[in-house]
Protein backbone atom coordinates (compact mmCIF):
# COMPACT_ATOMS: atom_id res chain seq x y z
CA UNK A 1 0.00 0.00 0.00
CA UNK A 2 2.98 2.60 0.65
CA UNK A 3 3.98 2.04 -2.99
CA UNK A 4 0.84 2.95 -4.15
CA UNK A 5 0.72 5.91 -2.28
CA UNK A 6 4.14 6.90 -3.22
CA UNK A 7 3.69 6.37 -6.87
CA UNK A 8 0.11 8.37 -6.50
CA UNK A 9 2.31 11.69 -5.12
CA UNK A 10 4.89 10.96 -7.36
CA UNK A 11 1.53 10.79 -10.47
CA UNK A 12 -0.07 13.96 -8.94
CA UNK A 13 3.01 16.45 -8.90
CA UNK A 14 4.31 15.05 -11.81
CA UNK A 15 0.64 15.63 -13.98
CA UNK A 16 0.27 19.37 -12.45
CA UNK A 17 4.02 20.01 -13.13
CA UNK A 18 3.17 19.52 -17.02
CA UNK A 19 1.03 21.79 -17.30
CA UNK A 20 2.82 24.07 -15.28
CA UNK A 21 5.44 24.04 -18.30
CA UNK A 22 3.73 23.48 -20.86
CA UNK A 23 0.92 26.08 -20.29
CA UNK A 24 -2.08 24.61 -22.10
CA UNK A 25 -5.33 23.36 -20.91
CA UNK A 26 -6.63 21.10 -24.03
CA UNK A 27 -7.81 17.66 -24.06
CA UNK A 28 -4.57 16.59 -26.04
CA UNK A 29 -2.42 17.97 -23.10
CA UNK A 30 -4.59 16.48 -20.67
CA UNK A 31 -3.55 12.85 -22.34
CA UNK A 32 -0.01 13.66 -22.55
CA UNK A 33 -0.11 14.98 -18.97
CA UNK A 34 -1.61 11.18 -17.81
CA UNK A 35 1.08 9.05 -19.94
CA UNK A 36 3.96 11.26 -18.61
CA UNK A 37 3.09 10.96 -15.28
CA UNK A 38 2.44 7.55 -15.31
CA UNK A 39 5.83 7.01 -17.04
CA UNK A 40 7.70 9.16 -14.63
CA UNK A 41 6.10 8.13 -11.54
CA UNK A 42 6.59 4.67 -12.32
CA UNK A 43 10.18 4.87 -13.05
CA UNK A 44 10.73 7.30 -9.78
CA UNK A 45 9.04 5.04 -7.19
CA UNK A 46 10.68 2.13 -8.70
CA UNK A 47 14.22 4.19 -8.65
CA UNK A 48 13.38 4.83 -4.77
CA UNK A 49 12.27 1.40 -3.92
CA UNK A 50 15.65 0.04 -5.69
CA UNK A 51 17.90 2.11 -3.95
CA UNK A 52 16.42 2.29 -0.73
CA UNK A 53 16.01 5.88 -0.57
CA UNK A 54 13.88 7.49 2.29
CA UNK A 55 13.63 11.13 3.17
CA UNK A 56 11.11 11.66 5.79
CA UNK A 57 10.15 15.33 6.34
CA UNK A 58 10.12 15.27 10.32
CA UNK A 59 5.77 17.03 11.12
CA UNK A 60 7.62 19.90 13.30
CA UNK A 61 9.42 20.71 10.20
CA UNK A 62 6.46 21.98 8.67
CA UNK A 63 5.29 24.61 11.40
CA UNK A 64 8.15 26.92 9.56
CA UNK A 65 5.09 26.88 6.28
CA UNK A 66 3.31 30.13 7.39
CA UNK A 67 6.32 32.31 8.34
CA UNK A 68 8.35 31.36 5.08
CA UNK A 69 4.64 32.16 2.80
CA UNK A 70 4.75 35.44 4.58
CA UNK A 71 8.27 36.17 4.22
CA UNK A 72 7.74 35.96 0.35
CA UNK A 73 5.78 39.20 0.03
CA UNK A 74 8.42 41.00 2.78
CA UNK A 75 10.86 39.57 0.23
CA UNK A 76 9.29 41.06 -2.32
CA UNK A 77 9.26 44.44 -1.57
CA UNK A 78 12.84 43.91 -1.11
CA UNK A 79 13.43 42.58 -4.46
CA UNK A 80 11.25 45.67 -5.93
CA UNK A 81 12.89 48.15 -3.79
CA UNK A 82 16.86 46.43 -5.19
CA UNK A 83 15.23 46.77 -8.50
CA UNK A 84 14.53 50.39 -8.27
CA UNK A 85 17.74 51.72 -6.48
CA UNK A 86 19.51 50.03 -9.28
CA UNK A 87 17.33 52.11 -11.84
CA UNK A 88 17.64 55.65 -9.57
CA UNK A 89 22.32 54.91 -8.88
CA UNK A 90 22.26 53.42 -12.21
CA UNK A 91 24.62 50.42 -10.44
CA UNK A 92 22.96 47.36 -10.09
CA UNK A 93 22.36 45.81 -6.62
CA UNK A 94 24.34 42.53 -6.05
CA UNK A 95 23.71 40.16 -3.94
CA UNK A 96 26.32 38.42 -1.90
CA UNK A 97 27.08 34.99 -0.58
CA UNK A 98 26.49 34.51 3.32
CA UNK A 99 27.76 31.25 5.08
CA UNK A 100 25.97 30.81 8.12
CA UNK A 101 26.09 28.08 11.01
CA UNK A 102 23.00 25.59 11.75
CA UNK A 103 22.77 25.27 15.69
CA UNK A 104 23.87 21.79 16.27
CA UNK A 105 20.39 20.45 17.77
CA UNK A 106 18.18 22.14 14.29
CA UNK A 107 16.36 19.65 12.26
CA UNK A 108 18.14 20.85 9.17
CA UNK A 109 21.54 18.78 10.58
CA UNK A 110 19.91 15.75 10.62
CA UNK A 111 19.10 13.84 7.61
CA UNK A 112 18.64 13.80 4.04
CA UNK A 113 14.57 14.79 4.56
CA UNK A 114 15.01 17.80 6.59
CA UNK A 115 18.14 18.90 4.70
CA UNK A 116 16.02 19.42 1.66
CA UNK A 117 12.89 20.55 2.99
CA UNK A 118 15.65 23.18 4.77
CA UNK A 119 16.13 24.30 1.59
CA UNK A 120 12.95 24.20 -0.37
CA UNK A 121 11.78 26.35 2.70
CA UNK A 122 14.67 28.73 3.27
CA UNK A 123 14.28 29.23 -0.83
CA UNK A 124 10.96 30.42 -1.42
CA UNK A 125 11.98 33.79 -0.52
CA UNK A 126 12.79 35.59 -3.23
CA UNK A 127 15.82 37.67 -1.96
CA UNK A 128 17.96 35.14 -0.23
CA UNK A 129 18.13 31.15 -1.74
CA UNK A 130 20.17 28.27 -0.66
CA UNK A 131 23.44 26.46 -1.68
CA UNK A 132 24.29 24.18 -0.13
CA UNK A 133 23.42 22.49 3.13
CA UNK A 134 26.90 20.79 5.43
CA UNK A 135 25.75 18.25 7.70
CA UNK A 136 29.21 17.68 9.14
CA UNK A 137 30.14 21.39 9.65
CA UNK A 138 26.35 22.19 10.27
CA UNK A 139 27.04 25.48 7.86
CA UNK A 140 24.62 26.55 5.36
CA UNK A 141 25.13 28.16 2.06
CA UNK A 142 23.04 31.10 1.13
CA UNK A 143 22.87 33.95 -1.44
CA UNK A 144 21.29 37.01 -0.71
CA UNK A 145 20.40 39.93 -2.70
CA UNK A 146 19.87 42.32 0.28
CA UNK A 147 21.23 41.27 3.49
CA UNK A 148 17.89 40.80 5.40
CA UNK A 149 18.09 37.88 8.29
CA UNK A 150 14.85 37.20 8.04
CA UNK A 151 15.27 35.94 4.06
CA UNK A 152 17.08 33.30 5.02
CA UNK A 153 14.36 31.34 7.76
CA UNK A 154 14.95 28.20 8.77
CA UNK A 155 18.24 28.02 6.74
Amino acid sequence: MKHVFAWGAWWLALFWLWFLLVGEWNRQELVAAALAATVAATLAEFARVRTGFRARVPPRALSDVPSVLGMVVVDFGIVVWALLASVARRRVVRGEFVSRELARGTVAARGVGPRAWTALAASYSPNAYVIDIESQDCTVLLHDLVRHRESERPA
